[in-house]
């Protein structure tokens, strides 16, 4: 039997971009998250963000789809996830009416080594 958690509308702010001006402040990232797993998670909303937040801190990476991966691999890592779907926004990344974003899907089972 497997277990999920979801929790949409997470915002976490960090430094991200591929132009300099980007990286000249942190910007605020939509997170959107399923969590699968065979155990009962037991994390709370706050848990989760608290963690996010420790894991993007030192993080300056330039693509959505670079930070995905490594926040994948954490919750498959530390949170001993069978499964995650990560979807990240960055609103405003092309003009205040535009938002890019990345969704993806990683499985422990095929997880990078």
């Amino acid at each position: 039997m497997a277990h999920t958690l979801a929790h949409d509308g997470i915002t976490l702010y960090t430094i991200i971009g591929v132009y300099e001006w980007e990286r000249a402040a942190s910007r605020p990232l939509v997170f959107d998250l399923r969590l699968e797993s065979v155990h009962p998670l037991g994390l709370t909303r706050t848990l989760i963000e608290q963690q996010l937040a420790g894991w993007l801190a030192p993080c300056r990476y330039r693509l959505l789809e670079a930070l995905a991966e490594h926040v994948a691999q954490r919750m498959l890592t530390d949170w001993h996830c069978s499964r995650v779907v990560i979807c990240i926004e960055k609103p405003g990344a092309l003009g205040d009416l535009a938002r890019v974003g990345i969704r993806i899907m990683r499985d422990a089972e095929t997880r990078a080594a």
